[in-house]
């Protein structure tokens, strides 16, 4: 009997049962169940004649159906979780989308809060430089007519 990939149809799809991970106990039957092959031939009994292949009965077809049964709802059991957390890593990249989005605006609203202050800041330190040199100059002009009018007082009052 020649061993090989064999490709069993499946409810869904076709699956190759080659890459399927086998049990220990799985090995050991399908070990038991295949010839001893030594040296290329296939091992002989004292005689010329090759040692009697065991058949395969109901029981071990069962067997095999079951195990492959088995193999396909562990992948299927494997697949559908690789898909649930394929959606949940989406959800939480969305999630981080929108996290991402919604802290931008708040930086665009945070700087855009931030010029306006500066602008107004910016106003009010020139209204108060504008107050301030007003203020200088009218402390320089009354100090100017405090100067004359000392003048005039002392020009005219005779005052050392």
């Amino acid at each position: 009997m020649a061993e090989g990939n064999r490709v069993v149809e499946t409810r869904d799809r076709t699956l190759d049962t080659a890459p399927l991970m086998m049990t220990p106990t799985m090995r050991k039957e399908l070990k038991a169940l295949s010839p001893i092959e030594r040296g290329g031939e296939i091992a002989k009994s004292g005689s010329d004649l090759p040692k009697p292949i065991k058949r395969f009965g109901q029981e071990e077809w069962a067997a095999v159906c079951e195990r492959i049964q088995d193999a396909a709802e562990y992948i299927q059991e494997i697949e559908a979780s690789r898909h649930q957390q394929e959606m949940q890593a989406q959800k939480i990249f969305a999630n981080m989308q929108d996290e991402i989005a919604a802290a931008n605006a708040r930086a665009l609203a945070a700087e855009r809060m931030l010029q306006d202050v500066q602008h107004r800041a910016t106003n009010v330190v020139k209204t108060l430089e504008d107050k301030l040199q007003a203020a200088e100059d009218r402390a320089r002009e009354a100090e100017d007519w405090l100067n004359r009018i000392s003048e005039a007082v002392r020009s005219n009052l005779n005052f050392p």
